[in-house]
């Protein structure tokens, strides 16, 4: 790999894909398909997100270094981590649980934002 902040992209992603297909199973093994959404914004932000993020990395070194990939690293992980678990005890009945998704809603929102930022940033000569 040609630099750390994109492995740490994939190894993150490569843990949350392994969660999400867990949750997959036992969703499938106890019948209950409530928590669908849930398992879905894990594979999509856990794996999918990191995943692209590290490709993106991976393909542009020079934008890899300082601290914007290590908070977008931190906002999509923290985002994933909180929402999975927040959002299938609220899809499971658990209303109280309502405020931690947007919590962590706006999270993956602002490390979209961060990824489109350096997107645009110019490249340090």
């Amino acid at each position: 790999m040609s630099n750390s902040i994109s492995l740490l992209f994939f190894r993150t992603a490569a843990i949350l894909l392994i969660v999400g297909m867990l949750f997959g199973i036992y969703m499938s093994a106890s019948g209950n398909h409530a928590a669908t959404g849930a398992h879905a914004h894990l594979n999509l932000i856990g794996f999918v997100l990191m995943s692209i993020y590290g490709i993106f990395f991976a393909l542009n070194p020079l934008k890899s270094t300082g601290r914007l990939p290590k908070i977008l690293w931190a906002l999509n992980t923290i985002a994933a981590v909180v929402m999975f678990p927040s959002l299938a005890l609220l899809l499971n009945g658990y209303p109280s649980f309502e405020p931690l998704v947007v919590a962590a809603s706006f999270l993956a929102l602002s490390g979209a934002i961060l990824f489109a930022v350096l997107l645009f940033l110019p490249v340090a000569a």
